[in-house]
C-alpha cells in the first residue's frame, strides 16, 4: 500500500483527469502512488467516474488485436 501522504497537487488532478475513463481505478492509483479509496474519493470530488469508458476499451481491445496480428494499431 502506498506510503504517500498528503494533499493532491495540480500534477496529481491532471494526471487524474486525463486517466480518468481509459484506465482501471486500481492502475490509477498505482501509478498516481494512492490508494484505490483515496483516488475514488477525489476522482468524485471532481466529478469523475473512474468507469472505463466502452468506447476506449473497445479501441484498446482493437489494438491489442491488431498488434497479435502484426497490423498496425488503429489511431
Amino acid at each position: 500500500m502506498p506510503d504517500r501522504k498528503g494533499g493532491w497537487t495540480e500534477d496529481d488532478i491532471a494526471k487524474l483527469k486525463a486517466m480518468a475513463g481509459k484506465k482501471p481505478g486500481p492502475r490509477i492509483a498505482e501509478e498516481l502512488g494512492r490508494t484505490l479509496g483515496a483516488t475514488y474519493v477525489e476522482a468524485s470530488k471532481l466529478g469523475l467516474s473512474l468507469r472505463i469508458n466502452p468506447r476506449s476499451r473497445s479501441s484498446m481491445t482493437a489494438d491489442r488485436a491488431a498488434a497479435r496480428s502484426g497490423l498496425p494499431a488503429s489511431e
